[in-house]
């Protein structure tokens, strides 16, 4: 464990509440990036999160050195990193950097000078470990992805072929933009030379046919708010944002004919991002050409993600990330400890023909269903709305996200009606979204009965047959269906076209 003092000597304040800081530092051939995680599990949340561009690449294909600038800008950062890291009282430290420093002659001697402003040490990836690194994040946050992953940096990009979730063959290239020289940069026939000079020498390219694309790095992602911004999609979250092959060409072709000045007016894509925007899209197209998937899924987790999860143990690993983070943020939020797999398993009789996509979103709602009690009663089902849709989930695809939302809305009364959710609904099927609403009040009518506690919900029971749904209290306890709850059950049953029994068990 790397570990650098906190400035007070008494490290993460465990009294707060959080879980342990952990540090990633990434120095990249274009940017330094510090982030700082809550947690070592398998639901790191991403709680400070800083960047500069220093450029470490630039011109390093001419010189074989690093950028003299960017490392003296480079350097600066690294001990405001440091800095930062004492005062937020960080227990444990990863520092990695990728191609630049891995090439240039004088990596080493940046390595020596980086160690010193940080104090631990930096470990150099290999193009393997750079490779695997990104891999296991995109495993990390989409469990599964099978296909192709692609990681583009400054200096280099890497592709992992990736068996339903198990990293296989990969590569290194040369790919970065800082490795395209100016006059390529304004010859994209020159560029496209190189480009497929480099991807020839991977045979294995061809097996990705029919699979998935799962692109990660900045550049890459700053393609999907192009997309976002050119078509008005509402729902502004990278991470598993999917474009079938004929709409990833377009976008790629799109930003090959716009200049840096028109890019520049569609809203989310970052100005730093405009210069680098269409060699990026010119290598993704060349690559997707000859990969030839028929989808295209965004990942907002990349290299620092896989760099944590590689050190999970097996059984951590396993664990589905969707439900281990809703169960990790329903305990911050419960009331009076947290109800959530409880509540699941209480509604789950009502739900006997759900499979077990519905059953996992079903239990990740009850994990979540305590955290708006805080808001004003007025706001709850909107501000749960907003709240869950733009949740750092993983494991999770859009569809599915707001339909969580809704579920969880529902808990609170919410229903179909509000601006956001208005502009959501035409992303969903009308029937799931039905379907939604009403694990929503099934949810709402388990908290509404046992406050919120799970001794009292432990003595009651749901059931469900063809005629009624029926709600067993324990005898004598007929006196804690109180009004509220009487409306709640009513109405539940009405939903699911039931009449309403109460029996005493």
């Amino acid at each position: 464990m790397n570990e650098i003092p906190a400035a007070n000597g008494k490290g993460r304040d465990e009294a707060a509440g959080h879980s342990p800081f952990v540090a990633v530092v990434d120095v990249g051939s274009n940017s330094v990036r510090l982030v700082v995680f809550s947690g070592e599990g398998r639901w790191p949340v991403p709680v400070f999160n800083e960047r500069t561009l220093c450029g470490l690449g630039r011109g390093l294909a001419k010189t074989g050195r690093l950028d003299p600038g960017g490392v003296a800008l480079a350097l600066s950062h690294l001990k405001r990193f440091r800095d930062l890291g004492r005062a937020m009282g960080v227990a444990r430290w990863e520092v990695v950097a990728t191609e630049a420093v891995r090439v240039a002659k004088d990596g080493k001697a940046f390595v020596a000078k980086a160690e010193k402003c940080l104090g631990v040490p930096l470990k150099i990836l290999d193009g393997d470990g750079e490779a695997t690194a990104s891999a296991n994040g995109v495993v990390s946050g989409i469990p599964g992805a099978d296909g192709l992953i692609g990681d583009l940096g400054g200096g280099s990009l890497e592709i992992v072929m990736l068996d339903k979730g198990r990293p296989g063959a990969r590569a290194s290239l040369p790919l970065g933009p800082l490795r395209f020289p100016a006059k390529e940069l304004n010859d994209m026939a020159a560029a496209e030379s190189r480009i497929d000079n480099a991807l020839k020498k991977v045979p294995w390219l061809k097996d990705m046919a029919g699979r998935g694309f799962y692109p990660v790095g900045g550049a890459w992602r700053a393609l999907a708010n192009v997309h976002m911004g050119h078509t008005d999609y509402p729902l502004h979250v990278i991470h598993q944002y999917e474009l079938g092959r004929r709409d990833a060409f377009d976008v790629l072709r799109l930003v090959g004919r716009m200049s840096p000045q028109s890019l520049g007016q569609i809203p989310g894509v970052s100005k730093v991002r405009l210069a680098t925007l269409p060699i990026a899209a010119k290598i993704m197209e060349r690559l997707l050409l000859r990969s030839k998937p028929d989808r295209v899924v965004f990942s907002a987790h990349g290299l620092r993600e896989g760099w944590l999860y590689s050190e999970l143990s097996k059984e951590k690993r396993k664990e589905d990330p969707l439900l281990a983070g809703c169960a990790e943020y329903g305990r911050r939020e419960a009331r009076f400890g947290a109800p959530g797999t409880a509540l699941a398993d209480w509604t789950a009789p009502v739900f006997p023909d759900d499979g077990a996509d519905w059953t996992r979103l079903r239990r990740a709602a009850a994990y979540l269903a305590e955290v708006g009690w805080r808001d004003h009663p007025d706001y709850r089902a909107e501000d749960t709305f907003s709240r869950i849709l733009h949740l750092p989930l993983a494991g999770i695809g859009h569809e599915e996200r707001i339909l969580l939302a809704f579920m969880v809305s529902a808990r609170y009364g919410g229903g179909r009606t509000g601006l956001v959710k208005r502009q959501m609904r035409p992303l969903i099927d009308s029937d799931d979204l039905a379907h939604a609403i009403t694990v929503g009040r099934a949810l709402r009518l388990g908290l509404s009965l046992s406050g919120g506690t799970q001794e009292i919900l432990a003595a009651t029971a749901l059931a469900i047959d063809k005629t009624a749904l029926t709600l067993t209290l324990a005898k004598g306890a007929d006196h804690m269906l109180g009004d509220a709850a009487t409306r709640r059950f009513e109405a539940l049953a009405r939903r699911l076209g039931r009449k309403p029994v109460v029996a005493a068990g």
